[in-house]
């Protein structure tokens, strides 16, 4: 496993290019005022969110993580279309797949056999060679790249849960099988479910029509409560302790900011269309005392053309509570807070009509509406093409975890160049030293002469 300390050093620049492009100028008027568009509109994949899926043929998924996420996931694929269905299950743990197995026969009276039913590390293997159409993947973040990889491998579409991965090497792999899966037709659709809002896709337009200018920075951040505690049994060893306890560790779940973070990160770099290219962060452990993850980060990011963003996320009781973005442009900035556009003056000049909505729409769940569009992808035989995007999310949100790890400023090239692999090389559910998994400790320590 790459050291914090070690895995700055020694790297070379791939010279990777922008998934992104700033594309070409328009102009337009709107309410008798000129304005620029950031992005031509036809260019742009703005998702159509109809109340259900088009009818079609029948789509058979299989579930990989049986645990609330990975449950919920199924409830919403099944809620999104007609003839779907869920009809295999794979999960690392026994347990953990029976009660998820209770649960979708209690909920949508969904009957899986003892013979449709996998446990172990290669439980994901044994569904994606079942002749299903579609898998779900709502694993722990740390398994995502690979069980996407061997998904779209053997065919399959593919609904796999944020983060798309926690460290550069799964990064690699997301993204090269992100690529696989467009060349042969499959779409995947990582769980950035705010791109699939209908408020952040009405806001999204709005932007993108140039409502507040060319974007010049922005503000994201997270705050919440404590994570899951989970309390040890004798019978566990170390491993199996710390997956199911996975938002403790950092190798599990890739810390608060790949964990948390991340969605409001991948709301910039959408409505942006631009990657970071360096960040200096920090962060520290203030009341967590059990894993290895730190309870609050801060951090700054420069991305191109000059644009700078400020992120923070904490997860510690008894503080106030919030999550959002503001995205700031020459003529105004978007507030996530109530869907709005603001003037330089702080007047707002445009704001999503909720009543108007309910109106027109029945559903609203953007999980739901999610996979609502991967159905219909599936269906018409179009190819959904926003895993790479999501891609750069993710590594965005690596590289200021490993800033504050380290105390040094991340940069993108040294990110994609680095050989930064937080997988443990025995991967088994076997007693480890756990000494490899200590709090990371930036910078040198203070030693008095």
């Amino acid at each position: 496993m790459s050291t914090r300390r070690g895995f700055l050093s020694g790297m070379v620049s791939l010279g990777l290019g922008s998934t992104f492009s700033t594309g070409m100028l328009l102009s337009s008027c709107s309410d008798g005022e000129k304005q620029t568009p950031l992005h031509p509109i036809n260019e742009l994949y703005i998702p159509d969110l109809p109340d259900k899926a088009i009818d079609g043929k029948p789509i058979k998924a299989a579930l990989i993580g049986c645990g609330g996420r990975g449950i919920g996931a199924a409830f919403n694929f099944l809620d999104a279309g007609n003839d779907v269905s869920v009809v295999a299950l794979a999960d690392l743990f026994p347990d953990k797949l029976e009660a998820g197995r209770q649960r979708l026969e209690q909920g949508k009276n969904v009957d899986i056999s003892d013979e449709m039913c996998f446990t172990g590390f290669d439980a994901y293997k044994r569904v994606c060679e079942l002749p299903v159409d579609l898998v779900l993947i709502a694993s722990p973040n740390c398994f995502h790249p690979e069980q996407m990889k061997y998904a779209v491998e053997h065919g399959k579409h593919v609904f796999v849960e944020k983060p798309a991965a926690i460290d550069s090497a799964g990064y690699r792999s997301f993204l090269a099988a992100s690529k696989q899966a467009v060349n042969v037709g499959l779409s995947v659709l990582p769980g950035t479910q705010y791109r699939f809002d209908r408020r952040f896709v009405s806001s999204y337009r709005k932007v993108q029509e140039g409502l507040i200018g060319n974007i010049v920075s922005g503000y994201v951040y997270y705050h919440t409560g404590r994570d899951q505690y989970i309390v040890r049994r004798p019978e566990w060893t170390d491993m199996e302790y710390m997956i199911r306890g996975h938002f403790n560790w950092s190798w599990v779940n890739g810390d608060q900011v790949s964990n948390m973070l991340i969605h409001w990160i991948d709301v910039f770099n959408w409505f942006s269309h631009l990657k970071p290219l360096n960040v200096l962060g920090y962060g520290s452990r203030i009341r967590k005392n059990i894993g290895n993850v730190y309870d609050n980060f801060s951090m700054h990011f420069e991305y191109e053309r000059g644009v700078t963003v400020e992120g923070m996320v904490r997860r510690i009781d008894g503080c106030d509570n919030g999550a959002g973005a503001i995205i700031h442009g020459e003529k105004g900035s978007w507030h996530s807070s109530d869907f709005s556009i603001r003037d330089r003056s702080g007047d707002i000049i445009w704001q999503y009509d909720e009543e108007a909505a309910k109106s027109e729409f029945k559903v609203h769940d953007m999980y739901t509406l999610e996979h609502i569009v991967l159905i219909n992808h599936i269906r018409k035989g179009e190819v959904l093409k926003v895993a790479e995007s999501v891609a750069v999310s993710a590594l965005a949100a690596v590289m200021a975890r490993e800033s504050a790890y380290t105390g040094k400023v991340c940069t993108w090239d040294q990110m994609i160049a680095s050989d930064l692999n937080v997988l443990p090389e025995d991967m088994a559910l076997v007693n480890v030293d756990l000494k490899q998994f200590e709090v990371p400790l930036a910078g040198a320590p203070f030693i008095i002469d």
